[in-house]
């Protein structure tokens, strides 16, 4: 009954592991930007490498909580089903 929905919302939370990159890069330059000065991505392309250590781990942290939710997700799109 509501299957179309429920592969649309198990691809949207798979593809957010791939997709949150840009927005934590976009959300990391407009932080910098707001609290220490002007900062655009190109400082942070060609800037410093904690910067990128910092993006980084970020990410990791994301995808540490994304695996940690992943079954919860998976068995509550399980019960949308039916």
């Amino acid at each position: 009954m509501n299957q179309p929905l429920t592969q649309a919302l198990s691809l949207t939370w798979k593809l957010s592991t791939v997709l949150i990159l840009p927005v934590i890069i976009a959300i990391y330059v407009k932080v910098m930007d707001a609290y220490y000065g002007p900062f655009t991505f190109s400082e942070l392309d060609q800037g410093q490498n904690s910067h990128k250590w910092i993006i980084l781990a970020i990410y990791l942290f994301f995808l540490l909580c994304w695996n940690r939710l992943n079954p919860h997700v998976i068995h509550l799109l399980k019960r949308l089903e039916y």
